[in-house]
């Protein structure tokens, strides 16, 4: 699993915040140990399990996970799954799952069978860096595997070109081909102090201000192709002066004017991959908003969300969560959901849960 530094940092300079509190000189050996325990004899420990998957890295997870099968001879995943039901065992199997394959798995599940599930599809890539889509199409090759599918021609582009339609379909396949352009971190580090013209060409964000009016706004009808062809290429910088542009010209917002001209999976997607370049930790806190309000929550989006930016930028959401909510994710989880479930949720948002 590769990650960049560029992925933690805002388009205004801003440092993202991680929630995990990590147990950093943990002892894999031992935490394989006090799992094995927790589950031996009769009954399980939760308790125990919480406090040992709750605070480790996805590396570390992984490694207890071998370390797990190398001293009992057992795979972990099917150990607790066998001990433990419910979200609570979705979630636990999530942590112990890389999280490039969670979501490459995803992503089948979506695709698989007689129907669609696409705001799956727009919720994991609409969100994704460039290093994030290059892993997720290597781990969907496994989670093919994995379910026994071995034709060499079988990707997930292929599947996305056989799944889906239309323009939704084309802003998938440009954002599966994870061209978008991206600045040294050391540099991206300076905006704060020096400003977005430092780290983009102003020439060309005055000439894609125009492209996107005259895409939209200007015409009868929509140039989906010219919008795509901007929103997934430039760097998240660049698109964000392209949107302080555009509103300084003509009096409304980029956001507006796309709704305006777009609609059904297409607008989601083309909206939700603009506001994650606007502000990622934002569109993050809007996602884990809708699974949760209304009628029932939507607990695998909630759970992927939490498991995959805990140690990224889940502190930032949280922030932008309590900010346009006016109450906090913690007392959000702790209304909408319960028992270990809810303990462990907890402990990936630092929250305190014992």
């Amino acid at each position: 699993m590769g990650r960049s530094k560029i992925q933690i940092i805002g388009p205004n300079g801003e440092i993202y915040q991680p929630t995990l509190k990590i147990q950093r000189n943990n002892d894999p050996n031992k935490d394989a140990e006090v799992l094995y325990e927790a589950m031996k004899g009769w009954g399980t420990n939760e308790h125990r399990i919480i406090e040992i998957l709750g605070y480790r890295s996805s590396h570390q997870r992984i490694i207890i996970r071998d370390q797990f099968k190398a001293l009992y001879g057992k795979d972990l995943i099917n150990e607790l799954s066998s001990e433990t039901s419910g979200h609570f065992k979705k979630l636990l199997k999530m942590l112990l799952t890389d999280t490039d394959k969670m979501n490459a798995r995803a992503l089948y599940k979506a695709m698989k069978g007689g129907g669609t599930d696409e705001s799956t599809i727009i919720e994991v890539l609409c969100t994704s860096s460039n290093c994030e889509i290059e892993d997720i199409k290597i781990a969907y090759q496994s989670v093919l595997e994995d379910y026994g599918i071995s034709d060499p021609r079988r990707t997930l582009e292929s599947d996305v070109e056989d799944d889906l339609s239309g323009p939704f379909k084309n802003l998938v396949i440009a954002l599966l081909q994870a061209k978008r352009e991206e600045i040294p971190f050391e540099i991206a580090e300076q905006i704060q102090s020096k400003g977005i013209k430092s780290v983009v060409d102003m020439n060309l964000v005055e000439q894609d201000v125009e492209t996107l009016w005259d895409a939209g706004e200007a015409r009868l009808g929509t140039d989906e192709a010219a919008i795509i062809k901007i929103l997934v290429s430039r760097s998240v910088w660049h698109i964000q002066a392209i949107a302080q542009h555009f509103e300084k010209k003509y009096g409304k917002s980029l956001v507006d004017s796309l709704a305006s001209e777009t609609s059904g999976d297409f607008e989601s997607a083309l909206l939700l991959t603009l506001n994650t370049c606007l502000n990622r930790p934002k569109a993050y806190a809007d996602l884990l908003l809708k699974a949760m309000k209304g009628l029932g929550t939507d607990d695998c989006t909630l759970m992927r969300i939490i498991v995959s930016r805990c140690e990224l930028d889940l502190g930032s959401i949280c922030q932008e969560f309590e900010r346009s909510q006016g109450s906090s994710l913690e007392e959000w989880i702790r209304s909408e959901t319960s028992g270990d479930y809810q303990k462990l949720l907890l402990a990936l948002i630092g929250a305190e849960w014992s």
